[in-house]
């Protein structure tokens, strides 16, 4: 009983091979902006001589709106 093996070779589209690549870069930069705001979270960069403030995060749209009505 003899076994015959086929085997094919499929080309890839340019279109799909850059929305591959873009998509990945996508993914990458998100990956990167996530592992620096943990990092940021867990060790805050305190020094001595620094005195400045941190902001506090504005939470949703309608609270960004009521800080430029009041201007």
């Amino acid at each position: 009983m003899a076994s015959s093996y086929t085997t094919t070779s499929s080309s890839r589209s340019p279109i799909t091979v850059a929305t591959g690549f873009i998509g990945a870069f996508i993914v990458a930069s998100l990956a990167v902006q996530m592992v620096r705001s943990q990092r940021a979270a867990v060790t805050p960069a305190v020094t001595s001589t620094s005195t400045t403030q941190v902001e506090p995060v504005v939470t949703s749209q309608a609270a960004m709106w009521s800080v430029l009505g009041e201007r």
